[in-house]
């Protein structure tokens, strides 16, 4: 059997798994790994970008998009420091990850050699991975990796991190990935069935119910389970309040809204069932009062059970395989007619009056020649073709677009959750995604500030033709954290220039800056401008941005209108 050397072992390992697209960013020292990359790139896709953060969060997008692992390796303690935003958004999301460091030489250890680190590079990214190992031969890379990819996988997901010493790469081994495979994973565990039984009784027997749809029904393929025994029990659905994935149709005539937005819902229920929700909590804020109703929790990830509140009945088991079976008890021993009647009349009610209340924030200045966020949601949600995929990071107007923008395929939104709060996400994420549907449009709908901490990833885009439509939303600055201080009543509402977080000594010019990265780009002030840029960018194969100018004045009107709606 002829020798090969751990770079090229790695590759084929990666191959063997099934791995169709690798990122990575060369420097010293991984030069082998980059020419075995080379050698195979007829079967694995090489991509890179500017920086390793961009990178990391392009493969946390494309992770997350495909609900299967991607493989990313970075460039030793500093790309592994700059990459530790995808660590901790694929730890905050549940996205599985087999995020690796091309490290330093075994034969160097502990002499601070070149781009050291004081101990093991591992140690960096302990608190936001399942599983950690640094490989000690090069003849391990396939058994190692595989494990990898296997507990990446595994429900709840997440990331895994591997680093590979540098000197790994050259050193000379057999094949011994011949025995590599993809694990077919039998992880779809259903709850025990006296549980099942007994939430059955309870939502048979209770009186109003409701359900909370969270991120986890998405993630793990529940959304369909969700929607049949929202059916069954007539009861009233709402979401998490800040939505990564979304877990029920929004147009479903028993969709209520958020969960805060609805108290009077949660003050008239006797049973609320938490179905993969995250509840996280600022600090700031009183946590949701549950009030004298019955609280479930049901979701795959032991940690999450009594995390955020302490559940009278805390549920472990995959999301569809347990409700499948809660509702295949429910139809051998159904709801009385006329309670499930009263539970839908009740909650039809609930989606009816969010539907009126989201016409009144739409219509605000809508015809007005200056856009407004009703209108800018309005008209992307015209322009895009069927199927088309909203990733929402665009800070004040996050809500608008989630309240504004009817979702019937859960599977088209992608948003970000309190507990990863990255600012920079939206971007690389949305190329990601793009790579892992590329037979769907993905837009972008950001934020000028938090663009700005990413903004270098639509490079990656133009030179990958991923036919990502940017959509910015300029309103001069980074404007949430001032809009915060106004809520707040802090004095700080006056000083935004004073903490930098005004784009406008010297302005921004967006668009010229996609320009000369290679990407088409439009500046738009009025809604015709706004039309004709998306049906421009719709009816092109490449990248654009479209910069939309909207006054802070703008974000902060439509605020108030909208936490005055929920009142």
């Amino acid at each position: 059997m002829d020798s090969i050397n751990g770079a090229e072992l790695l590759v084929r390992t990666l191959v063997r798994l099934g791995v169709k697209d690798a990122f990575n960013i060369v420097g010293l020292g991984l030069f082998p790994l980059a020419e075995a990359f080379y050698a195979h790139k007829d079967k694995v896709r090489y991509i890179s970008a500017l920086n390793e953060t961009n990178l990391g969060l392009i493969a946390e997008g494309y992770a997350r998009a495909n609900r299967s692992a991607a493989f990313v390796n970075v460039y030793h303690a500093s790309g592994t420091g700059l990459g530790m935003m995808a660590l901790t958004t694929a730890w905050a999301e549940s996205v599985p990850l087999v995020f690796t460091t091309t490290t330093s030489s075994r034969k160097l250890a502990g002499r601070d050699q070149y781009a050291a680190v004081p101990r093991a590079v591992t140690e960096m990214s302990e608190q936001f991975v399942k599983w950690s190992c640094e490989i000690p031969s090069a003849d391990r890379i396939p058994e190692i990796v595989e494990r990898a990819f296997q507990i990446a996988n595994t429900p709840p997901f997440g990331p895994v991190h591997l680093a590979f010493p540098m000197d790994v790469w050259l050193e000379t081994t057999t094949d011994t990935s011949s025995g590599v495979r993809p694990t077919d994973l039998l992880a779809d565990f259903t709850a025990a069935p006296a549980t099942i039984t007994r939430l059955a009784r309870l939502l048979r027997e209770s009186a109003n119910p409701v359900l909370v749809a969270g991120s986890e029904l998405a993630r793990y393929g529940a959304v369909d389970a969700a929607v049949l025994l929202a059916e069954t029990l007539g009861a009233t659905v709402l979401s998490e309040d800040k939505i990564a994935d979304l877990g029920f149709p929004t147009v479903h005539p028993q969709f209520g809204g958020k969960l805060t937005a609805n108290p009077d819902a949660i003050a008239g229920a006797d049973l609320v069932l938490l179905l993969g929700v995250e509840l996280t909590e600022s600090g700031l804020t009183a946590p949701i009062d549950f009030r004298n109703a019955m609280t479930i929790v049901l979701s795959p990830d032991p940690l999450l059970l009594t995390r955020q509140i302490r559940p009278d009945i805390a549920v472990l088991g995959m999301p569809a395989s347990t409700l499948y079976a809660v509702r295949q008890q429910l139809v051998a021993d159904p709801i009385p007619e006329l309670v499930r009647k009263r539970r839908l009349s009740a909650a039809q009610a609930i989606h009816e009056a969010r539907e009126v209340r989201i016409a009144e924030i739409r219509a605000i200045r809508f015809d007005d020649d200056q856009l407004a966020i009703g209108r800018i949601v309005t008209e992307i949600e015209k322009a895009m073709p069927q199927g088309t995929i909203i990733v929402n990071h665009c800070a004040s107007g996050e809500p608008f677009v989630e309240e504004l923008m009817p979702r019937a395929d859960t599977d088209t939104f992608f948003g970000i959750s309190s507990k990863a709060s990255a600012q920079g996400w939206g971007g690389p994420a949305a190329i990601g995604i793009q790579l892992a549907r590329p037979d769907q449009r993905v837009v972008a709908l950001l934020g000028d500030g938090g663009f700005m901490f990413s903004s270098t990833a639509i490079y990656a885009a133009a030179q990958l033709q991923a036919p990502v439509i940017f959509v910015i939303l300029n309103n001069g600055g980074w404007r949430d954290i001032g809009a915060l201080a106004r809520v707040a009543k802090s004095p700080l509402s006056e000083a935004e220039s004073h903490f930098g977080w005004t784009f406008d000594n010297p302005a921004i010019d967006h668009a010229a800056f996609a320009a000369s990265l290679g990407v088409a780009s439009r500046c738009v002030e009025t809604p015709w401008q706004l039309r004709s840029a998306l049906e421009e960018a719709f009816a092109s194969p490449t990248t654009m941005l479209i910069e939309v100018m909207n006054s802070p004045e703008d974000a902060d009107e439509f605020s108030r209108a909208f936490t005055q709606s929920l009142k």
